[in-house]
């Protein structure tokens, strides 16, 4: 059974932009299901952004999928919403986001400086990331769903439309398990969920089920992803370990990481991901098998 297999891919950190299309080439020779491409840990200044990366390579290797990654934190919603909507529709719906839990940003502070609203309680040491990536979720749906937005809420103070129209219905939003999200809210706004693969050790494939059903949606509106380290040596026994270690826990792909360079990254794509049989689609939500959403306007 085909399985979504995602490769990430940090550019700026160790990697340079000609060697992440050296690698980009490889992983469309391979055939991976997309490349989640990240520019740093969530709240720090990325030294490239990993939007424009993902445009960079894109029109270099037009049939990839790409997820990009960006923080609550430095990015407003509108903002953030129109730049994954303009990529998705010049991708021709093969482009998502995985939203990462962070602070606020300069533009929602200038826009709405009495926000966090009086009497509720403020984000101290991060104590209110889930709540305000779940609010700023939320805007991003409404903006990609098409019409007027007029959010104000706890967080964001949110008016206007987009005009970009995703070829997929909505762009793919990913929710990142290291985030501490509340899972079922996490799912309840997000197509995606990946967790670090050892929270699936003793009975986490039950928990994550539960926290599907108790989002209100079914399994089918959402896949489940678990992230995996892994190197390229003995890359055969690796795919087959990974292969049924996912079967066993019911997910419904990987996301491979792996701390080396551009060696180490082909590697990992040439002896891992052809074993795999990854999934594959005209659109992102093609590739991780789920149903098109309904669009207002």
């Amino acid at each position: 059974m085909p399985l979504v297999v995602i490769l990430d891919l940090a550019v700026g950190d160790g990697l340079t932009l000609e060697q992440a299309h050296e690698v980009a080439a490889v992983a469309a020779d391979v055939g991976v299901s997309a490349i989640r491409v990240s520019d740093g840990p969530p709240g720090e200044l990325a030294l490239l952004d990993a939007g424009s990366v993902a445009s960079y390579l894109s029109a270099r290797q037009p049939g990839l999928h790409w997820i990009v990654d960006a923080p609550t934190t430095h990015n407003a919603p509108y903002d953030l919403a129109r730049r994954i909507a303009s990529l998705d529709r010049a991708t021709g719906g093969r482009s998502g986001l995985a939203l990462r839990a962070g602070d606020g940003d300069a533009v929602t502070a200038a826009a709405a400086d009495d926000l966090p609203k009086p009497g509720l309680p403020v984000d101290v040491s991060g104590a209110a990331r889930p709540n305000r990536w779940a609010e700023y979720a939320t805007v991003l749906n409404q903006l990609w769903g098409g019409g007027q937005v007029a959010h104000e809420g706890r967080f964001y103070r949110v008016s206007g439309a987009l005009e970009e129209v995703s070829p997929q219905g909505l762009p793919l939003l990913v929710a990142d398990g290291r985030d501490d999200l509340d899972r079922s809210a996490a799912i309840a706004l997000a197509d995606v969920l990946v967790v670090p693969r050892i929270e699936l050790v003793d009975g986490g494939d039950t928990r994550l089920t539960e926290a599907v059903a108790r989002s209100g949606r079914r399994r089918d509106q959402v896949a489940l992803l678990a992230r995996a380290g892994i190197v390229r040596e003995n890359g055969r026994t690796t795919a087959s370990e990974l292969a049924r270690w996912t079967t066993a826990h019911a997910l419904d792909g990987l996301e491979l990481a792996t701390t080396g360079g551009r060696d180490e990254l082909i590697g990992v794509l040439k002896s891992v991901v052809p074993r795999l049989e990854p999934a594959t689609g005209s659109t992102l939500r093609q590739v991780f098998g789920l149903p098109s959403p309904i669009v207002v306007g």
